[in-house]
């Protein structure tokens, strides 16, 4: 499941969208061989009595598994499953498919970089396939992940960090743009791809179409970005607008108002009412199971105190977070004590 849409904005255009899925299951298949007679076709000859996987399709063994009444063979399309913290960028500016591989390169080693990850602890995909490439996937490949993505949503600049690292990494000085030909070390100029910007073991595949050159405006664009989330798969400004439908005060739309203005995280929901505690907060973080509560002049009173107290005391020992956001506080210093769940503000 794919969550947290989030839009790249530089100069008010928007240049790319990031959508982040935390434990989201992903399907690798295998559909055959790359040279198979018949490209639609897909799959293996699995002969179901031995366990042996057949070397080569002939026609007769072809045949044999087609038919539904063979005892010893079928065809299989295998796959894995498995769940991985992941990130899917899709620029909004078309690319070619040399662009769409040189970027797929650039961003997964500048990720590696900026965040101090082995190559073995995230993979990056071509979507929908390696023929047609409208937009890329990274996803934590290291067992349990090093959260390193949701980095990339949470942090409005994260993503222009990473861009102007890619630039270093393709030879190019991210604050000028001024083509430096080579790595620090190395002797020779590179012209298009070496292993020390875009090539690695890797993605072999790929080498062909490797051109640091092509990358270099898109590049620059994103180190010039910076990006706004929303927690819901429309955009941000959109589930503002809900937010702000369903808020019932306007000290809750001068709370939201703040968390907007200062590009922090929105919560996922507004006036939602949580069962086992009988209770509605104001406003609800669901992934990270906190509920916001705006208390306005008549929670200053002793007895509202207590009742408030109570529901607290209920909420958390429900496994819930709860932080209020009292009339006579600084809601901004409330708001940088939780950045883990708000984020970091924009400067």
């Amino acid at each position: 499941m794919l969550r947290n849409p989030q839009g790249m904005l530089r100069e008010g255009e928007l240049i790319g969208k990031l959508t982040y899925g935390h434990s989201a299951t992903l399907w690798r298949i295998n559909l055959g061989w790359r040279r198979r007679a018949n490209p639609q076709q897909y799959g293996f000859i699995l002969d179901t009595e031995r366990g042996y996987w057949a070397r080569k399709e002939d026609d007769q063994t072809a045949a044999e598994a087609d038919d539904p009444m063979s005892p010893r063979t079928m065809r299989v399309v295998p796959f894995v499953e498995d769940h991985k913290n992941c990130l899917l960028f899709e620029p909004t500016i078309g690319l070619e498919m040399e662009q769409m591989a040189s970027l797929q390169a650039a961003l997964k080693n500048a990720i590696q970089v900026e965040y101090q990850l082995e190559d073995s602890e995230l993979a990056a995909e071509p979507m929908p396939s390696g023929d047609e490439r409208r937009s890329i996937l990274f996803y934590e490949s290291a067992e349990g992940g090093a959260g390193v993505l949701r980095r990339l949503v949470d942090d409005p600049n994260a993503f222009a960090r990473v861009a102007s690292q890619a630039l270093q990494l393709c030879h190019f000085d991210p604050q000028t743009g001024e083509d430096l030909r080579h790595a620090p070390n190395a002797k020779e100029d590179c012209e298009a791809a070496c292993y020390d910007c875009l090539m690695s073991y890797y993605n072999q595949m790929d080498h062909r179409f490797l051109d640091r050159q092509t990358i270099k405006e898109f590049l620059i664009q994103c180190s010039q970005s910076t990006s706004t989330s929303s927690p819901q798969t429309i955009s941000r400004a959109e589930h503002l607008q809900h937010l702000l439908n369903l808020c019932q005060s306007d000290l809750e739309r001068e709370w939201l108002t703040l968390i907007e203005k200062g590009n922090f995280r929105l919560p996922s929901h507004a006036q939602r009412l949580l069962e086992s505690c009988h209770t509605r907060p104001d406003f609800f973080y669901e992934q990270e199971h906190a509920a916001i509560y705006i208390d306005g002049p008549h929670h200053l009173y002793p007895e509202r105190q207590q009742r408030d107290q109570a529901q607290t005391d209920c909420m958390e020992n429900a496994g819930y977070s709860v932080i209020r956001f009292g009339l006579q506080e600084d809601w901004e210093k409330i708001v940088k004590r939780y950045p883990n769940l708000f984020g970091s503000k924009v400067v």
